[in-house]
Parts: structure tokens; sequence; C-alpha cells
């Protein structure tokens, strides 16, 4: 929360949800001076193979986000939740639930303790994530009450989440087979963890994501956890912006075509659109909110989510 990325914002944390006496939070960040009255909210799911990463790990977080929100002093709300291996993927899509219930029912209560006035506009909600965000972002946007969710941004989204890589991982060399096992065999039974700035947590992720078998385990069957899975059995969805750079190692282009061409064919071609760019895994992360390409890719989505035109 001390990193200058944030120096335009006011950051709070509260807790919207305890597991077994773990408080699960989420960060608030308002703009500076925003004047009273409803704002629009920007909801944000952070990444990191579903096994590291943190709400506000500045090197993870778009500064594109950031000034797309202040430019429109919409307020962001970034969640945090429980982590493989420890915990499941059906834990983590509950405490994405969870969060959303908050979210609408919870939050404006904490909010008016913290900045009496500011108000939460719950007609114009959106929300972002990358990576392993965007996959629960996505979802979120399938699995959420229709309406309730204006427009889903998701960037380099895992679609597959526990999925063969054909190539190394953004450099990455292969991690033994016996760290893993000796990571997994001292896990203490019962422990939770929804946090950890990278490196911290980096080799495990990686790790898993090799062992991708081992992935599947823990994420678990659930057809509900599988974007793919749920776009067959959908009738409607919010719209979907993906940006993905056209040069990922970590999670391959090529799911984001396919994802976007069948949801087009299933839901239409106004429901979806994929931007691809030039960049490796994470490409947008200090991309700044006026870049050409990325103004013009978000007019659609500020006429849902605010409802006027511009970006």
């Amino acid at each position: 929360m001390d990193s200058p990325k944030y120096n335009k914002f006011e950051t709070f944390k509260v807790p919207y949800k305890v597991v077994n006496s773990h408080d699960i939070d989420a960060y608030i960040l308002l703009p500076k001076g925003l004047a009273p009255g409803k704002h629009p909210i920007m909801a944000n799911i952070h990444g990191g193979f579903f096994i590291t990463g943190s709400a506000l790990y500045p090197e993870w977080f778009p500064q594109w986000l950031l000034d797309y929100c202040h430019l429109h002093s919409a307020i962001i709300i970034a969640a945090e939740y429980r982590l493989l291996p420890e915990s499941s993927g059906s834990d983590i899509m509950d405490d994405i639930s969870d969060f959303w219930d908050w979210l609408r029912n919870g939050f404006q209560h904490e909010l008016t303790k913290l900045k009496p006035g500011i108000e939460a506009d719950l007609s114009k909600v959106a929300v972002e994530g990358a990576s392993a965000g965007g996959c629960l972002a996505v979802l979120s946007g399938f699995h959420q009450p229709p309406g309730s969710i204006k427009a889903v941004l998701a960037a380099y989204p895992g679609l597959i989440p526990s999925e063969k890589k054909e190539k190394a991982m953004m450099g990455a060399s292969t991690i033994p087979v016996e760290f893993l096992e000796e990571y997994l065999n001292n896990m203490k039974p019962g422990e939770i963890v929804t946090s950890a700035d990278p490196p911290a947590r980096m080799k495990i992720g990686l790790a898993l994501t090799q062992q991708y078998e081992r992935k599947a385990e823990f994420w678990g069957l659930d057809e509900n956890l599988y974007p793919f899975k749920v776009l067959e059995k959908i009738q409607d969805a919010p719209y979907m912006l993906i940006l993905h750079g056209e040069d990922d190692t970590a999670v391959s282009v090529n799911n984001s075509t396919r994802f976007a061409e069948l949801a087009k064919k299933k839901l239409g071609d106004n429901k979806i659109d994929l931007i691809v760019q030039p960049g490796e895994h994470g490409f947008d992360a200090e991309l700044a909110g006026d870049t050409p390409w990325l103004k013009e890719g978000l007019v659609k989505v500020t006429e849902l989510w605010l409802g006027k035109a511009g970006s």
C-alpha cells in the first residue's frame, strides 16, 4: 500500500470474510479528493497462478486500470482469496462468491465508516482481473446475478486453470518434482494462505503449474471452475474485453482466441472483444490509461459500465 503507484488514491484494508480465524481481505482504493455522492465500482482480482500474488502487489497491478478508474472517479475494490495448494479451486470460488455478496450487502457499511458521504453505485459495477485473476473475473461474470456486473475486463486470463505448457514459462527453468513433493508433504493441515508478494511462492507456483496434473488435483473437477465448460451451459453474460500479449509464454494467446470465437457463437458478436498486442505475460502492468489502442478498446466498457460515451 506504500507504493508510489497508488499515490493518487487513499487505500484501506477491510476483511470481507473470516475462515478459521483467518481474515480474507479486500483493499479499497478511493481517488483522493473524491466528492461526496455515488461513485462507480471497479472490482479487481489479482493473478499469480492461483498460488501467489496479493491484491496490491504493485509490480502486477495495471497502471492503466488506476488511470482509468481515477479518470472516472471510480472506487476500486481489490479482493484477496485463499491460494492453492493449501486450499482448493472450490475454496477460491467460494471466496470470490462471498466477496461479491459482501460488495453488494456489506461494503457500503464499511465505506461509510471510512468515508462518510461516499456511496457505492451498485448499478455501475465492473470487474478486472489478470492471469489467474482474469479467469476469476470471467467466472464472476458467468456466475453472478444477471445485470449485477456491467462489464468484465480480463488480461491474459488463465482460462484453462491446469493447462499443459508447451514451452518454458517466461524463461523459467523446470522445477524438480522433488521440490514440489517436499513442499506438499510439509503443508500443515488447515493452513490458509491468502497473499504473497513475489518472489514469495513463485517457485511453488511454477512447480505446480509445470506439474499440471498435480495442479488439476488441487483445483478440482467441478465444471463451474472452468470457463470453457461454463460457457457451454450459459445463455447470457456481461460484455467481456480480453487483452492478451501475442508473445505470452505463461498463458497461450490461442486460448483467448478460441474462447472469444466460442463466446461470439454462443452469446453474439457484441458480447466479447479480444485485443492482441505484442508482449509477454504481464505486458500491460505499466501501460498508461491513455495508450491509444487501449483507450479505443475501453470505449464500449465505459458505455456499458457508466452509461456514457468515452473512454
